[in-house]
C-alpha cells in the first residue's frame, strides 16, 4: 500500500468549558460543537483513506508482486524512523499555539513557531543526509533480491526528501491543529489522498514501481506543506514566522516539552515500525508482505481512535486554566470508553473473522498466516483504544512525562521478543512479541498512572473504560461467531453485509449499557432535533 507511515465526547455534550476571549473573538464560544467537528473531521478523513487504501492495497501487490510490495514496505518502515528527527516539536507547536492564541499573545506564538520552524529546517538536511547514507551502507544488509537494490536505493533517497519537507510541514500543520481546526487539515488529507490514488493507479496501470511511487509521495507531500502554508497564513495572519526570529527561549521552551513527546514517539517505532524491519532482516523479504497485510489492519483500526485522541490534546491544553476537576474526570471516562466502544466491533471481527476477510480481500494465499497476524494483534486493540484516548489529554495537560519511561521498556521489549521470536516461529512470533508487553504494560502501568495524575480510581477506570462496552458487546460476538460458522461467504459485499446486520446488536447494546439515563436522553433529542433539521431543509 502506498500510504505515509493509528464518538462523540459525551462530557463535551454536558457542558464543555468555553473558550476564552481574544481579541479577535470577543465573545465566549463555547468548545462542544467545535470538539464535535474536529471528531467528525477527523473520522471522515480516516474513514476515505482506509477505503482508499482497501481498495489500492490489493491493486499495488498484484502490479508489484510480493517481492516488490516487500521491498517497499520495507523501506518506508526503515525510512520511517527518520520521522523521529520531528523530536516532538510539532506536538509542542500544537500545544503553545493553542495557548498563546486563547490568550491573544501572537507575539510569543510567533517565537515557538518561528524557533521550530529552525528546529525543523535543521531536521529536514538531518533527514536527507540520513537517507544518503542508508542507501549506501544499509541496504546491502537487508534481504533485498539483488534486482531490487538500485530501486531501493533510489526510494530511500526520494523518502528521505519526503521526510524533509514533512517535517518542515509539521510547523503549519501544528499551527492549523493549534487552532483547533482539524476540518482544515482533513480536507487537505482528503484531496491528498483522492489525487495520489488516481495518480498511482495510472502510473501501476502503465507498468511503472516503486521508484515511481516516490516520485508520487515526495510530490504529494509538497503538495501538502504548499496548502497548509497557506491556510495557516489566512487563518492566523498575525502569526509571523521567520527562522531567524527563533532564539533560545523559544527553543527551550519547545523543548521543555518535546522531548517527552519524541521519546514517546521512539517508543511508538519501536513498537509498531520495527516489526517489518525485523522480518526483513531475518526472513525473506516476501514475509513482509504476509505481515503488513494483517499489521495495516490494525493500524487501520488504531486510525479512528486517534480522531478522539488528538482532539483531547489542544482541548485539554485550552481549558486547563479552569481547574475543573470533575469535569476533567468525564472527559476521561467517557474519552476512554468511548474508545474502546470504537475499536470493539472491528477487533472482535478481526479476530473472529480476519482469515475470512484477508482470504476474500487479497487472496487465499494469505487468508491464513497474514489472518494469524490480525487475529493476534487485535488482542492489543481491545485493551490500547482507552489509554490511547486518555494519553492525548494527559499529553495536552503536560502530565504524559512518567509514560515515557513504561513506552520505551515496552517498545525494547516488543523489540527483543521480536528479535527471539521471529526466529522460532516466524513472522507470528513478531506479533507475539508486539502483544505480549502492550498488554502488560495497558493491566499493570496505565490503571495506576491514570489515578496519580488524574486521581481516579483504577476500578473506577477499569469499569467504565473496558468493562461496561465488553458486556455491551457479548451478543454482537456471539452473533459473528454464528455468522463466521453457518453462514459460508464468497464475497466481500456479503461479508459487509453479514457485518451490517450483526452491528445493531453492538449499538443496542451500547445504549443500554455504556450509556445512563441522562445521556441517553440527551442523545435522543439531538438525534430527534437532526432528523427535525433534515426534514425541514427537505
Amino acid at each position: 500500500m502506498a500510504s505515509d507511515v493509528p464518538v462523540k465526547v459525551q462530557a463535551v455534550q454536558e457542558g464543555m468549558l468555553e473558550q476564552s476571549p481574544t481579541a479577535n473573538n470577543p465573545k465566549p464560544v463555547s468548545a462542544k460543537p467545535r470538539v464535535i467537528r474536529n471528531v467528525v473531521s477527523n473520522w471522515g478523513a480516516y474513514v476515505l483513506a482506509m477505503g482508499v487504501n482497501f481498495f489500492l492495497s490489493p491493486y499495488v501487490v498484484r502490479h508489484l508482486g510480493d517481492n516488490g510490495y516487500g521491498v517497499w514496505t520495507l523501506i518506508l518502515s526503515l525510512t520511517g524512523y527518520l520521522g523521529l528527527l520531528d523530536l516532538g516539536v510539532r506536538g509542542a507547536v500544537t500545544r503553545y499555539v493553542a495557548k498563546f492564541h486563547s490568550q491573544a499573545d501572537h507575539k510569543s506564538a510567533s517565537n515557538v513557531a518561528s524557533s521550530a520552524m529552525l528546529i525543523f529546517s535543521s531536521a529536514g538536511l538531518i533527514a536527507f543526509l540520513t537517507s544518503l547514507v542508508f542507501a549506501t551502507l544499509i541496504v546491502g544488509r537487508l534481504s533485498i533480491p539483488s534486482q531490487y537494490l538500485g530501486a531501493s536505493r533510489f526510494v530511500l533517497i526520494i523518502t528521505g526528501l519526503s521526510i524533509a519537507a514533512s517535517l518542515v510541514n509539521g510547523v503549519y500543520g501544528g499551527i492549523l491543529v493549534g487552532l483547533q481546526r482539524f476540518d482544515l487539515t482533513n480536507g487537505i488529507e482528503i484531496a491528498n489522498n483522492l489525487l495520489r490514488t488516481i495518480t498511482i493507479v495510472l502510473f501501476l496501470h502503465f507498468g511503472y514501481g516503486i521508484m515511481t511511487l516516490a516520485l508520487i509521495q515526495l510530490g504529494f507531500t509538497l503538495a501538502r506543506l504548499v496548502a497548509n502554508f497557506s491556510l495557516a497564513r489566512h487563518f492566523y495572519p498575525e502569526l509571523k514566522i521567520n527562522p531567524a526570529l527563533g532564539d533560545r527561549a523559544g527553543t527551550k521552551l519547545i523543548f521543555s516539552f518535546s522531548v517527552y513527546s519524541f521519546l514517546m514517539h521512539v517508543s511508538a517505532s519501536l513498537i509498531y515500525a520495527s516489526d517489518n524491519v525485523v522480518i526483513g532482516t531475518f526472513l525473506p523479504v516476501s514475509a513482509v508482505t504476509f505481515y503488513a497485510i494483517g499489521g495495516n489492519l490494525a493500524e487501520y483500526t488504531r486510525t479512528l481512535v486517534a480522531g478522539i485522541s488528538q482532539t483531547m490534546t489542544p482541548l485539554a491544553s485550552s481549558t486547563e486554566a479552569k481547574k475543573d476537576h470533575a469535569l476533567m474526570e468525564k472527559i476521561v471516562l467517557f474519552g476512554s470508553r468511548a474508545g474502546t466502544m470504537v475499536v470493539l466491533p472491528i477487533a472482535l471481527t478481526l479476530m473472529i473473522r480476519g482469515g475470512t476477510f484477508i482470504g476474500l480481500w487479497m487472496g487465499q494465499e494469505y487468508a491464513d498466516l497474514s489472518g494469524k497476524v490480525i487475529r493476534i494483534l487485535s488482542l492489543t486493540l481491545l485493551l490500547w483504544a482507552a489509554n490511547s484516548v486518555t494519553g492525548g489529554t494527559l499529553l495536552g495537560l503536560s502530565k504524559h512525562k512518567p509514560i515515557v519511561p513504561m513506552l520505551m521498556a515496552e517498545g525494547v521489549c516488543n523489540l527483543a521478543l521480536s528479535i527471539f521470536l521471529v526466529r522460532r516461529i516466524g513472522i507470528v512470533g513478531v506479533a507475539w512479541g508486539t502483544v505480549i508487553p502492550s498488554v502488560a504494560s495497558t493491566l499493570i502501568f496505565w490503571p495506576w498512572y491514570i489515578r496519580r495524575a488524574l486521581g481516579i480510581h483504577p476500578v473506577t477506570y477499569a469499569i467504565s473504560a473496558w468493562v461496561r462496552p465488553v458486556v455491551a458487546v457479548v451478543p454482537f460476538a456471539a452473533a459473528t461467531v454464528a455468522i463466521e460458522r453457518y453462514w459460508p461467504v464468497e464475497h466481500l459485499f456479503v461479508f459487509f453485509s453479514q457485518v451490517a446486520l450483526a452491528l445493531p446488536l453492538a449499538l443496542a447494546g451500547y445504549w443500554l449499557v455504556c450509556l445512563d439515563g441522562t445521556q441517553r436522553t440527551e442523545y435522543s433529542r439531538g438525534i430527534s432535533k437532526s432528523f427535525e433539521r433534515a426534514f425541514a431543509r427537505g
